[in-house]
């Protein structure tokens, strides 16, 4: 469990680095809105890892082998982004890096490629080394990881930044020196990977190359049959609450509410953080005591019903499109809406996790894992540029109510997968 805490941290690294901490970077150097638009490019190896999976199913990594197929491709992956993450914080300096927008683009890019590959292997090394019984304590503890990830690159990196600024002698250096500290810590999911065992190999693999990329979805297809399309739906409907809630949580509290920066980051970024990892474990606890199907019901409902909390936030404050907000509303009424949704957010990204676990099989893991996550980024970009859509036609309040709805498909779709053939196959 303490080696998935570590590769959780170091899993979440890279996805903070590309999805927060660049953009706010380079809006500080003065990057234009085109270039900074240009970063969400970087990103797109997170929705296509599927096609790069196979080869972590097939073979380990040359010279690395003696760790085995999966610890050799981690190492590998870690490696690889420590030193993409050093070379950026050495570039990054209050006038703009010491490298051109294009040049930081590649490194982001080669960044979240190697970011991609570490998440393939820690999802596939997560589903191989847990018995069926410790996928929820394991979900947990990843998301756990990831989720101290989000608080370190978050905030801490954001602060030290920020208060190095302050004086006009470090100035220069804040960021390379705030993304350095950060580059460090990424040693914490090489210790884990180096110190964790290698999970064995399942019976019944395919040989060759060729074989090895065609049996994921062999396996898929035998196993599922006609429910593997219901399989693909429910993984990109489920979270559609979270999803289409968090696209629009920013400008609600921002333009809506007038909150500050300061009280988003110290409410949002770390209270909320603490309140995810407290849902995660309580999650995970659950998860071991009622079982996966009833979890996903539970939270299920858990997760729309806490879209409520900002729907009665919109309503008492009278938060609306049309005017920004010219007083804030009280940080006392902000604190338990984050509470409840990163509590029980905490709770659903366990269950989700553990379910696509014991969905996979262990003969191809990582690919299908891998194509499970595809779906589900689809289903979140979706969601993601369908919600500014309906708050500039809905506005905020009737907005949320609608969110509270959207749980609805993913929940209907429940009844169709009780029978989990990956996990029953494998063990």
């Amino acid at each position: 469990m303490l080696v998935l805490i570590a590769l959780g941290y170091s899993c979440g690294v890279p996805l903070e680095m590309s999805f927060n901490l660049l953009p706010t970077w380079a809006a500080k150097a003065g990057w234009s809105v085109v270039e900074i638009g240009w970063l969400s490019l970087a990103k797109l190896p997170y929705s296509f890892k599927v096609l790069w999976a196979p080869v972590t199913d097939h073979c380990g990594v040359p010279g690395l082998r003696w760790l085995g197929r999966r610890r050799s491709w981690l190492v590998a992956a870690q490696l690889a982004c420590l030193v993409l993450l050093g070379v950026l914080a050495w570039n990054m300096d209050d006038r703009g890096g010491m490298l051109g927008v294009n040049a930081m683009l590649l490194l982001t890019g080669l960044l979240v490629f190697a970011g991609a590959t570490q998440d393939i292997v820690a999802d596939a090394y997560r589903a191989e080394v847990l018995q069926p019984r410790e996928f929820g304590a394991g979900a947990s503890m990843f998301v756990t990881g990831a989720r101290i990830a989000s608080v370190v690159g978050g905030a801490a990196a954001l602060i030290i930044a920020s208060r190095m600024a302050e004086s006009d002698a470090t100035r220069p250096w804040a960021w390379a020196v705030a993304i350095g500290v950060l580059t460090v810590s990424t040693v914490v999911g090489m210790a884990g990977a180096l110190v964790g065992r290698e999970p064995e190999p399942a019976a019944g693999m395919a040989h060759g190359f060729a074989a090895s990329v065609a049996q994921p979805f062999t396996l898929f297809a035998q196993g599922w049959g006609r429910r593997l399309l219901v399989l693909f739906l429910f993984v990109m409907l489920y979270r559609l609450p979270d999803s289409l809630g968090g696209a629009m949580t920013s400008p609600l509290l921002v333009q809506g509410l007038g909150y500050s920066t300061e009280s988003i980051g110290w409410v949002r970024q770390g209270f909320g953080a603490g309140m995810s990892v407290l849902g995660a474990l309580v999650g995970g606890w659950l998860i071991a005591r009622w079982g996966i199907p009833r979890c996903l019901w539970v939270f299920g409902v858990l997760q729309a019903l806490s879209n409520g909390a900002f729907w009665l936030l919109a309503l008492k404050y009278g938060a609306t499109v049309g005017v920004r907000a010219e007083t804030s509303a009280p940080v006392s009424s902000l604190i338990p809406a984050i509470a409840v949704e990163n509590g029980c957010g905490g709770m659903v990204a366990c269950a989700f996790v553990a379910y696509m676990m014991s969905a996979c099989d262990r003969r191809a893991t990582a690919t299908q894992y891998a194509l499970l996550t595809s779906f589900m980024a689809i289903g979140s970009a979706m969601s993601g540029w369908a919600s500014g859509w309906m708050v500039a036609n809905l506005d905020y309040s009737p907005f949320y109510a609608l969110s509270v709805a959207a749980a609805l498909p993913g929940l209907a779709l429940l009844p169709w997968l009780r029978h989990t053939p990956g996990s029953e196959t494998s063990r």
